[in-house]
């Protein structure tokens, strides 16, 4: 018999069982039916069948503990099969997530082979029952994992596409009210004040939403970074969200360059780089003109590229002719950009990222005092994924923020996930490395090897 043949008799043969369960009546699979049971398949594992067979299953007792794992085990396969469309788990959707998933689909056919082949013994079945209701409990977490992960990368992804169409729609000219913006701002916020890690995603203009789509995700990275600061200055601690909103309409005006030059180190001629580096004063006047009730916001648009020493653009103003926010806006901007990958280039970790900020400050490009808040995101921000001394695999979880112990904004307290030897962890252990003698972080984990690591057991890390 086939490999095929074979599970489709064992999915026939559970349908069969579990429409024998009370209060399981009015389930959309007939095992007999082979439609059905093809409808069934598409949903739940990928093998679809051509040819239907009708097996004629015995009916034999079921015990109470029998019983309740089927119905467990129909929850799990009806959650699979909810599944089915999640255009994250296509082959265009999260790769991350479709391999994880189709790991799922393999736990749950062995499921199914252990139902199909229980023992009509009461005795016997409960001796079967234990490794069933492991197994059933291991595809109850991955399902939850795989759950926790979609989540997050709708909200993402939701959130690039809202502020994609409010800049598409303020650059076309056509009306935005202020608390569509303001909303995300207030989005953007609530997730720092849940002490949740900063989650800075590739900058692409060659993705589905092109260059507007590319736009929308760096602001959102800068209001990340602008989120998890502004609590340290007594001028916006007060008001964090303002700032946030200015960033994420700052760039509006980058929606003019050519989607060719867009993103690119150098832009392929001059036109394309007077147009990009002209991109603050086209943003200042969108806003001044589609959002007039946001008062002086225009002025701080347009100054995001200023540079205290005067090298910046569009107007090469210096020191304090450029405003307040506009220059915590350009710390913000310039450090986002860094931790960010682009086409062409990768992203700097993010210790590099803090130093570069830093040695900027240093040569008199940005705010002194402005850069300095930045040490309070540490050189390994919450949620970065590392690699110890050791070559065991963690993320940070707590950072240690002292402007005179340095050596402890490198220590933070860390959840290993990975061991040396590339074994999964039973679970997480957690160390500070403030507080130990030896070791330490190594280097902070490229997206590629976070998916090569990670992908398997924690998808929600791999973006």
């Amino acid at each position: 018999m086939s490999d095929t043949r074979g599970l489709l008799e064992r999915i026939a043969t559970f349908r069969s069982r579990l429409e024998e369960i009370p209060q399981l009546a009015g389930s959309p699979v007939v095992a007999n039916d082979p439609a059905s049971v093809r409808t069934f398949l598409t949903a739940v594992t990928p093998r679809i069948a051509t040819d239907i067979v009708e097996p004629k299953p015995e009916t034999i007792p079921l015990s109470a503990r029998t019983i309740r794992l089927l119905h467990d085990a129909k929850e799990l396969v009806d959650r699979q099969k909810t599944l089915a469309n999640e255009p994250f788990l296509t082959a265009a959707g999260d790769e991350s997530l479709a391999n994880y998933h189709r790991g799922i689909v393999g736990l749950t056919d062995t499921a199914l082979r252990v139902v199909s082949v229980f023992p009509a013994s009461i005795e016997a079945q409960q001796r079967a029952c234990e490794g069933l209701e492991n197994l059933l409990g291991v595809v109850r977490h991955r399902l939850n994992v795989l759950d926790h992960a979609i989540g997050i990368r709708s909200r993402e992804t939701g959130r690039i596409q809202r502020l994609t169409e409010i800049l598409s729609s303020l650059h076309a000219g056509r009306a935005v009210s202020v608390p569509a913006i303001s909303d995300l701002a207030e989005e953007v916020l609530d997730e720092s004040r849940r002490g949740l890690g900063m989650r800075m995603l590739p900058v692409d203009p060659h993705g589905p939403l092109g260059v507007a789509g590319a736009v929308a995700t760096h602001a959102l990275n800068v209001g990340q970074v602008l989120a998890r600061l502004t609590q340290y200055d007594y001028e916006w601690a007060s008001k964090p969200a303002l700032l946030i909103f200015a960033a994420l309409v700052m760039d509006v005006g980058m929606l003019d360059v050519p989607p060719g030059d867009f993103g690119s180190e150098h832009p392929a001629n001059s036109v394309a780089r007077r147009i990009a580096e002209g991109h603050p004063r086209r943003s200042s006047e969108i806003v001044q003109l589609m959002l007039p009730e946001t008062g002086p916001l225009a002025e701080v648009v347009v100054a995001h590229h200023e540079r205290i020493d005067g090298t910046g653009y569009p107007n090469g103003l210096r020191g304090e002719s450029i405003s307040s926010p506009a220059r915590f806006l350009a710390m913000a901007d310039a450090y986002a950009d860094l931790v960010a990958e682009k086409p062409h280039r990768p992203a700097c970790d993010s210790r590099t990222a803090l130093t570069e900020v830093l040695l900027a400050s240093e040569n008199g490009q940005l705010d002194r005092d402005f850069a300095e808040y930045a040490l309070n995101l540490t050189f390994h921000p919450i949620g970065t994924v590392v690699e110890l001394m050791d070559g065991r695999t963690a993320v940070v979880v707590s950072a240690h923020n002292s402007r005179t112990n340095l050596r402890a904004t490198t220590r933070p307290v860390v959840a290993i996930l990975v061991a040396a030897d590339g074994q999964t962890m039973p679970r997480p252990e957690f160390l500070d490395l403030a507080s130990a003698d030896v070791g330490g972080i190594a280097r902070e984990l490229t997206a590629v090897e976070r998916r090569e690591r990670l992908s398997e057991t924690y998808p929600d890390m791999c973006w």
